[in-house]
């Protein structure tokens, strides 16, 4: 076979070769002598994803042949490969591993645990000269995790560092840092890259695989493959060499399933690969390690499919790191925000820590999602939690005030600040209507004021979203007043006024944190669920009685209901609700109604249950 920097030039004896087999050669036939025989390219211009590029401004051109900055793998380097498999006369040692392997990164890892139920782990690097790295090398992986379990080092990196220099790094570093074993190498091989290239990619991670071995460390080879071909020829060699075990990165086929949208034909792809490289691992006779494949979709279908298959993966300490907790839901399984939200879990990981615990550090979430993981692989279903928005320890004091009607001229949110302070509290809930939006107009130096206030009271608030300040068209206007002048012609934003910027920012700020209901814990168990009271359909006119008898419908004996909205007080805890008035005067609306609003009401609920009302300034 003639190889040249065009198209391939090919004889008869062409039609057996290896690189016909892998569909790298297009033949010999008129209509396919003008074609790129790697990208199946018409000469000059490349279809990649629908779109027609031509060779000047193409991104895969550094790689093709027709370029002249890529020449397809000799044949020698293919002889050379084939020789040592045929002479290969070593077995690697075969790796037993748990069923389920976390994956955690070097660069910030979270801290195996053994009582967990972590008997082995998977350690992935993105740099090669961190301070972690140096701290590995002198103390040991173990010393360093300060676990006594199975320790892997992964090659799976980032394609920049997938070269022979990292290579050489890779089989230093798991021999100074006393890992158990490593899982790779690992090479770029996909689907949308030129057959040439795969094939290259391919003849060096298997020879870069077997230094490993011949360098006495522990190996798991990576099958890889962007075709049937590929992954066949690859798993023939991985036969040959007598490996027992073979990692199989399932990242890869799901982030292509995720791209179905993009390219319609991705996801067939991507299932038909992955589903190839498992058949063609066992058809070998070894043994699958799944990586990347942890996390809540699908673990239960790979586990119970072969009690020998390890799977591995980073997704329950990705999710931890974002706040999310794994645990059941009405229609499954699911994430809890815990950013947003508190978790009540008794878990083994979760057992002795408060909620407001659990959700304080990435690592205890970490943990618990573990827990869930196994727990979800084992038994299919998951426990539902108690969700919770606050969690009061003994000696706090929850403030709850409604009503204020910022941006209304009869607003009393500055007499409500000075009880505020007077009263000290550690936790703030704003029961709605905090800011009037439909009726009122505020002022964007009430806004910073009201903010910069609150930040000093020094107290933990949560907000809840009324019918005056939740009107999404309303409060855009608002934004849209502070942003631009009086006419529309000179907006702010490109002179910008640190005022404005300020006010907008804090209404943004606001809006994004605030709920319909916030739940509260207690430490004496009790549950207080704090919602604007707009939600039960009644007329501002009813009486408190009528809405009171709403309120407590389907209430179950531990919960007690706080509503505001009615600018009426009733304050009946025994009965579990209690409505409050509202810091804000009589407004014309209500005379001409002939309403009475009860004014300036402040609930104070102590973390060990006692209640308070306080009436007037």
């Amino acid at each position: 076979m003639q190889i040249t920097h065009g198209p391939l030039k090919c004889g008869k004896s062409c039609r057996k070769c290896d690189y016909l087999k892998l569909g790298l050669c297009g033949g010999c036939s008129p209509s396919r002598r003008n074609l790129c025989l790697v990208y199946q390219c018409i000469v000059g211009r490349v279809r990649i994803m629908g779109i027609t590029l031509r060779c000047s401004t193409c991104p895969l051109a550094p790689a093709c042949v027709k370029s002249g900055r890529f020449t397809p793998p000799e044949v020698g380097a293919y002889c050379k490969l084939s020789l040592t498999l045929d002479s290969w006369g070593k077995s690697p040692p075969d790796i037993t591993l748990p069923r389920l392997i976390p994956e955690i990164p070097l660069e910030d890892p979270v801290k195996p645990r053994r009582d967990l139920g972590m008997d082995g782990v998977i350690v992935s690097v993105s740099k090669v000269d961190g301070e972690n790295v140096r701290r590995v090398e002198s103390e040991g992986i173990h010393n360093f995790l300060d676990f006594d379990g199975q320790i892997l080092l992964s090659t799976i990196m980032p394609d920049r560092l997938l070269t022979e220099e990292t290579f050489n790094f890779t089989v230093g570093f798991a021999k100074k840092g006393g890992f158990d074993g490593v899982v790779g190498w690992d090479m770029p091989v996909y689907a949308d890259y030129p057959k040439a290239l795969n094939l290259f990619n391919l003849i060096k991670a298997t020879f870069l695989t077997i230094r490993y071995v011949e360098e006495g460390i522990p190996t798991i080879p990576l099958l890889k493959g962007g075709g049937s071909s590929e992954i066949e020829l690859h798993a023939e060699w991985f036969r040959k060499l007598g490996f027992k075990r073979v990692g199989l990165h399932a990242t890869e086929y799901v982030l292509a399933r995720s791209r179905a949208e993009i390219h319609g034909d991705m996801a067939k792809i991507a299932d038909d690969f992955h589903s190839l490289g498992l058949v063609k691992i066992y058809e070998i006779g070894a043994k699958p390690l799944m990586i990347g494949a942890l996390g809540l979709k699908g673990i239960r279908d790979l586990y119970k499919s072969d009690a020998e298959v390890s799977l591995a993966g980073m997704s329950w300490l990705i999710e931890a790191k974002k706040w999310h907790a794994y645990a059941g839901t009405p229609s499954g399984v699911g994430i809890v925000d815990l950013g947003m939200s508190l978790m009540g879990c008794n878990c083994k990981a979760c057992s002795g820590k408060s909620p407001s615990q659990v959700a304080e550090s990435p690592d205890n979430i970490a943990w618990h999602n573990w827990v869930m993981l196994k727990e979800y692989a084992e038994r299919g279903e998951l426990p539902e939690m108690p969700i919770y928005d606050m969690v009061l320890e003994k000696d706090d004091c929850l403030a709850v005030v409604g009503d204020l009607h910022i941006g209304a001229p009869q607003s009393l949110w500055l007499p409500c600040l000075r009880r505020l302070k007077k009263v000290h509290p550690t936790r703030l809930v704003l029961l709605g209507d905090t800011f009037d939006f439909v009726e009122g107009k505020p002022k964007a130096s009430h806004v910073v004021s009201f903010i910069d206030l609150l930040k000093n009271l020094d107290v933990h608030v949560r907000c809840v979203l009324g019918c005056s300040d939740s009107n999404a068209s309303k409060f855009l206007k608002t934004l849209m007043r502070f942003a631009f002048a009086e006419g529309p012609r000179e907006p702010q934003l490109y002179n910008p006024c640190p005022m404005l910027v300020e006010a907008m920012r804090s209404l943004a700020m606001l809006w994004r944190f605030s709920k319909d209901r916030i739940r509260v814990k207690l430490a004496n168990e009790k549950v207080v669920t704090l919602s604007h009271g707009h939600e039960l359909g009644l007329q501002r006119g009813a009486s408190p009685e009528e809405v009171m008898k709403r309120l407590l419908e389907d209430k179950s004996q531990e919960e007690i209901r706080v509503i505001g909205h009615y600018h009426k007080s009733l304050y009946r805890p025994e009965e579990g609700g209690v409505m409050l008035g509202a810091w804000q005067a009589v407004t014309p609306e209500e005379r001409r109604m002939g309403l009475s609003p009860d004014v300036a009401d402040m609930l104070l609920i102590r973390g060990n249950g006692p209640m308070e009302l306080l009436k007037g300034m």
